[in-house]
């Protein structure tokens, strides 16, 4: 990803539309890092607060593991962040961060890398779920995300009818494409794309 070119998808929806592209956050979008940053550097970053982590983010997975220390180092590229506010019934208390029956988990954890140098740029992919996704999206999504061609494709076509009555207006690196071209994934070109939502504005 270092040198590619990335294009840019802008969307413009009808009102209170934002919530049909969320799920977009359970398949994954991508975060480019440099290694050795904390985790919580790098979601501060992408526009999560320290207090919005520590007081609605229940839950870190990492590769699958769950995670209590927010300062932890990440130096494995292709890793896999998953965020969510509490879950129900045994499973949310035992991977709760600092959850008193920790202790119940699965004893692996996450594997790093280490030959990887702290000046390595490494692209990680983050999930949200449940109210994490629902909160933090819809900002998400109107400053733009960055994500895989294949996994935006998969996902319009797998909400082709909801899109169709969601969309307004489509726009992809400044010029008008048609919502028939993008989900005919004929538009996209790159690896990667970076999406965004843009408000409706009415005519006056």
């Amino acid at each position: 990803m270092c040198s590619e070119s990335i294009q840019n998808l802008r969307l413009r929806l009808k009102p209170r539309r934002d919530s049909s592209l969320l799920p977009i956050f359970q398949q994954g979008i991508c975060l480019k890092i440099r290694a050795g940053l904390p985790l919580a550097a790098i979601l501060e970053e992408a526009g999560f607060s320290r207090k919005y982590l520590e007081e609605k983010v229940q839950t870190v997975f990492l590769d699958g593991s769950a995670l209590d220390d927010l300062d932890s180092q990440i130096v494995k590229g292709s890793s896999v962040i998953a965020l969510s506010a509490a879950m129900p019934g045994l499973a949310g208390a035992i991977f709760r961060k600092g959850s008193p029956v920790s202790a119940l988990r699965s004893k692996t954890s996450p594997r790093m890398n280490p030959d990887c140098t702290e000046d390595a740029m490494l692209t990680l992919r983050l999930k949200l779920f449940n109210t994490i996704a629902k909160e933090m999206g819809p900002g998400l999504l109107h400053s733009g995300i960055l994500l895989k061609r294949s996994d935006l494709e998969d996902f319009l076509l797998s909400r082709r009818e909801l899109l169709e009555e969601s969309v307004l207006e489509a726009e992809l690196d400044g010029s008008p494409v048609s919502l028939a071209n993008l989900l005919g994934g004929k538009a996209i070109h790159s690896n990667h794309v970076v999406l965004q939502i843009i408000d409706f504005t009415p005519s006056t």
